[in-house]
């Protein structure tokens, strides 16, 4: 084991033995002082629970919890407390697991004999979980029964199964922000249930909730894995009082953001493209609007987002890092509704309803940039004018209860152009991305489910080269994938998911067009890319005993590149050979990497779990870019080939997780340690556009990062938040770059702290802050200079030798909701600020020179004389207030 996360090791056993030894501990043995006279019984359970730390479950309606009753014990074992207090008033209990279930005598009915329950085999429970007022349905509600400790979830498409021996069952059905549901059924036979569920803002009874399964919640709960529900993302401080998908990602531990401006972002130390962003299953291949500052999913079209870290399924594959999966609303099935937020930057608007009712549904979401009023700042060196919009659309047709369709549709598109006194822009610039999904969901039996997609994605850029003449270069990548996918609920205790995926990637890498068929013979044609991948995936997620929980599974990716195409060859110090022409749908570099992936979680008791896991990954396409800019807009995609391996990841983790068990307080610690191997890195100085022998700037090498992420949250009716600190490196090491050592990537930040805080003050006011701290990212900077000719010459030594300044900002949102509750039109307004205190975080550092004698900075400087050399640097936005109207009917 590496030196460096053996460092951590003791700090993170600390964290555990601290919080699992007096937090979470459950000891009927301990003795405890009770004195109360005349007090009901629900009060002294509760004292009893709260002195000792014990969770009590129990139905409420078979308890005389008014009883009034007068106790007075000192220094007495709990044991000893509850036979004293629960013998003679008719209750009796039970431990299962550290777990007290409380029952009372069931009454019997005058002259009817007392049946028993026989088993007589299993049965099995399946159906949908949907909301009650849209009719759409629930992702991840958990579905327990207490007295077998045994239950499920909801899948992605709101399904759930569960297979129990035949009996009588008080099913409970619990979401976040929506009222509990409890289910009596007798199983005798195979049922199917549809399961519709209230919102709730009211606060919930400590006593009433003893049919949540926090064992449930705790087992599969831990750093790995982050879900955002609609109702989450809708509390966090918005950029420019509008919801951001991506930068909401900020709040995660272990990920990382470039800064303002930016979409980009890091994951457990890997690079940005190593992130896959799937939109209903469709892959977003750049999610920026205006270069980063604002996302291009709109956040009214959005249900559900879960965050995977290195640890994801074996059904998702194709990067390194992370899997952002995006599920869409389905579009409410009950009535029109529309809702809508106007803002000084951005607008947006929303429709939704049924076309036929509870069985066709639609939602359309569209947004338009609204900041050309900027030109009329008296700051404005240069006209310019900005452009940007979205249009998110979904269709949900319910054919019968075994077959559902869905239809997706996302369109994003983006113009910038600067201009001055004459017709045509001096500049331009334009992007735009484009999703289709179409899926079949299809139940074959209360145990076989299976979705079958079909998706096209398409990300292009344009670059105006010369407005007047028309100009550009433009770059483009995109996909067509064909998938099936099945999961069969085997029993309560395995849950297999197997499917094979097909998908045809095309990608340009950048080239020259021009008017009427015109050549340019320094713009020399760059050869386009054709790829296919066949992967096919098995998996079980698997329950042994009551304790250990186990998703263990592998992915088989087969990748092809195919022609037309030309391929260059090079020599060992990456010099030009000879090239080849390859021939339409001719194979010329077929990659099999099997990718084995495990997790392992281990149950304390019902409130605490141990994890541990392990997977590879393999990645064959990638941006090529050496730049470190913010800006997103400009990428170069290509495959794996002859010349650039496919990139390959190991990464081994084990973490911790506790969940309070009267408490509304959750911890949780993660280790890990990530081996990338054929990592890409570039020569000095490598020129990647307009470039057709680009590969011959790659060099290839290896990268390891480590670190620990820890993150306490709070749940709450009122305030609610989370505090989390990860601290992480990650090294490179290229053996023709930097001399072959060892140097940090330029996104290593090692210490990053996120703290988000949301207080609701009664029916009319909420109030939410985001604060977030990161380390400066790594840079080059010259170690000394020498002058020659009158010109000074920079001395650079190693790569990335240097930092920025750390980065730290706060953003403030308060919402002040002018309508009653109980009104069907819904509006308020948002007060937003972004880096409320103005701090300036700079992306980039240049050097440059004192002009005239008082001191003042020129740039572009002049480049000759004596002066001396002084750094400064770019900061993208100070302060950035706004005040936006949100309406919903």
């Amino acid at each position: 084991m590496p030196l460096e996360i053996r460092k951590l090791i003791p700090l993170f056993l600390f964290c555990f033995f601290l919080l699992s030894n007096s937090l979470f501990s459950q000891d009927l043995d301990q003795k405890i002082t009770i004195i109360a006279k005349n007090q009901s019984l629900g009060e002294i359970i509760s004292k009893i629970g709260d002195d000792g730390k014990i969770f009590f479950s129990y139905n409420p309606q078979s308890l005389p919890l008014d009883l009034k009753i007068s106790i007075k014990v000192k220094d007495k074992p709990i044991h000893e407390i509850l036979d004293m207090l629960f013998r003679k008033n008719g209750v009796t209990y039970l431990v299962k697991e550290n777990h007290v279930i409380l029952k009372g005598r069931q009454k019997e009915e005058p002259g009817r004999t007392k049946e028993k329950t026989i088993a007589t085999g299993k049965h099995t429970i399946s159906g949908y979980v949907k909301d009650k007022e849209t009719g759409e349905v629930l992702i991840g509600v958990n579905i327990y029964n207490r007295d077998l400790h045994l239950g499920t979830t909801t899948n992605a498409y709101g399904f759930f199964s569960l297979t129990l021996p035949s009996n009588s069952y008080d099913l409970v059905f619990s979401y976040i922000g929506y009222k509990d549901f409890l289910k009596k059924i007798n199983l005798e036979k195979d049922e199917v249930i549809i399961i519709e569920m209230e919102t709730t803002s009211l606060p919930i009874n400590e006593v009433e909730i003893q049919g949540k399964n926090k064992q449930e919640e705790v087992r599969d709960n831990s750093l790995d894995v982050f879900r955002f529900s609609s109702k989450t993302l809708s509390q966090l401080p918005g950029f420019a009082g509008d919801i951001d998908i991506i930068k909401s990602l900020q709040a995660v531990p272990g990920i990382i953001s470039y800064g303002d401006g930016s979409s980009l972002f890091y994951v457990r130390g890997g690079n940005s493209d190593q992130n896959l962003i799937l939109i209903d299953e469709a892959p977003i291949y750049n999610p920026s609007h205006l270069f980063g500052f604002f996302s291009v999913l709109a956040p009214d079209a959005i249900n559900e987002m879960s965050v995977y870290k290195g640890d994801f399924p074996a059904k998702y594959g194709g990067r390194l890092s992370s899997v952002i999966d995006i599920k869409a609303r389905d579009g409410n099935l009950k009535r029109f509704s529309f809702s809508g937020n106007i803002g000084p930057y951005a607008s947006e608007l929303t429709i939704e309803g049924p076309i036929i009712k509870d069985r066709l549904s639609f939602i359309v979401s569209g947004r338009v940039s609204t900041l050309n009023w900027l030109n009329n700042l008296p700051t404005t060196l240069k006209s310019f004018n900005v452009l940007f919009y979205d249009v998110n659309a979904k269709v949900n047709f319910k054919l019968d209860n075994n077959n559902r369709f869905y239809g997706t549709f996302f369109y994003g598109y983006d113009h910038f152009e600067q201009t001055n006194e004459s017709t045509y822009p001096t500049s331009g610039m334009g992007w735009n991305n484009l999703a289709c999904t179409f899926r079949w969901t299809h139940t074959f039996s209360s145990k076989l489910f299976s979705n079958t997609t079909i998706c096209y994605s398409r990300y292009q850029y344009d670059l105006y080269i010369n407005n007047e003449q028309q100009d550009k270069w433009y770059s483009s990548i995109s996909g067509l994938t064909f998938k099936t996918d099945f999961t069969w609920f085997l029993n309560p205790k395995n849950t297999l998911h197997t499917g094979v995926e097909i998908t045809n990637h095309n990608s340009n890498p950048g080239n020259v067009s021009l008017p009427n068929d015109q050549t340019d013979p320094s713009a020399y044609p760059i050869a386009k890319y054709q790829s296919m991948e066949y992967d096919f995936y098995l998996g079980n997620d698997q329950m042994i005993g009551k304790r250990f929980s186990i998703n263990y599974g592998i992915r088989l990716p087969v990748w092809q590149d195919i022609g037309p195409t030309t391929v260059y060859q090079f020599d060992g110090y990456h010099n030009f050979i000879d090239s080849s022409r390859i021939s339409n749908l001719s194979a010329y570099a077929t990659f099999f990497n099997p990718e084995p992936r495990i997790n392992v979680r281990y149950l304390l008791n019902n409130y605490s779990s141990l994890k541990a896991g392990y997977s590879r990954t393999t990645q064959f396409f990638q941006v090529l870019s050496s730049s470190v800019s913010p800006f997103t807009s400009l990428e170069v995609w290509a495959p794996s080939g002859p010349n650039i391996k496919p990139q390959k990841s190991d990464q081994f983790s084990v973490g911790y997780y506790s969940q309070g068990f009267k408490t509304k307080l959750s911890f949780s610690g993660e280790a890990f340690y990530n081996m990338f191997y054929d990592h890409i890195d570039y020569k000095d100085h490598a020129n990647l556009l307009f470039n057709h022998l680009l590969e011959g700037e790659l060099r290839e090498g290896k990268a390891k990062s480590y670190g620990i992420e820890l993150m306490l949250k709070k749940a709450g009716d009122k305030l609610t938040g989370w505090i989390g600190y990860t601290y992480s490196r990650t090294f490179i090491e290229t053996p023709e770059v930097n001399d072959g050592k060892e140097y940090p990537a330029f996104y290593d930040r090692p210490h990053n702290v996120c703290l988000f805080l949301s207080y609701s003050a009664g029916k009319h006011w909420a109030f939410s802050a985001n604060w977030i701290y990161m380390t400066g990212g790594a840079i080059t900077t010259p170690i000394g200079f020498f002058y020659n000719n009158g010109y000074s010459i920079p001395i650079y030594g190693d790569r990335n030798n240097d930092r920025l300044p750390d980065y730290h900002r706060l953003d403030l949102s308060v919402k002040w909701t002018i309508s009653k509750p109980q009104q069907r039109y819904q509006h308020s307004l948002i007060l937003t600020l972004y880096n409320a205190y103005g701090r300036l975080n700079p992306f980039s550092v240049n050097f440059d020179k004192i002009q005239d004698g008082s001191g003042n900075i020129i740039v572009p400087s002049n480049l000759q004389g004596g002066y001396d050399l002084i750094p400064t640097t770019i900061s993208v936005a100070g302060i950035i207030p706004s005040l936006n109207y949100q309406f919903k009917f």
